[in-house]
C-alpha cells in the first residue's frame, strides 16, 4: 500500500488519469439513474396532480404553489 501512496504522490497526474474512469462511471450511473427513474417519477406525479385537479374542480393555483400536496408531510408551523 506504501509503494501505491508513494507512485501517486510523485505522479499526480498519471493517478488521477487512473483513477477518472472509475469516477466517471459511477457519476454516468448516477446521472442516468436520475434523469430515467427520478425525474420521471417526480414530473408524473405533478401531472397526476394537475390531472386530479382539473377532474375534481379544485383550484390549480395549488399544484403550483404546493406540487406535491397530496403527499401528506407532517410540519411544525409556528
Amino acid at each position: 500500500m506504501n509503494l501505491i501512496k508513494t507512485f501517486m504522490l510523485s505522479n499526480p497526474l498519471i493517478s488521477i488519469l487512473i483513477i477518472l474512469p472509475f469516477t466517471m462511471i459511477f457519476t454516468v450511473a448516477i446521472f442516468s439513474l436520475i434523469l430515467d427513474i427520478v425525474l420521471p417519477g417526480l414530473l408524473a406525479l405533478w401531472l397526476a396532480g394537475w390531472v386530479y385537479t382539473s377532474l375534481t374542480g379544485l383550484h390549480w393555483r395549488r399544484n403550483i404553489h404546493e406540487p406535491f400536496w397530496f403527499v401528506g408531510v407532517e410540519t411544525n408551523k409556528p
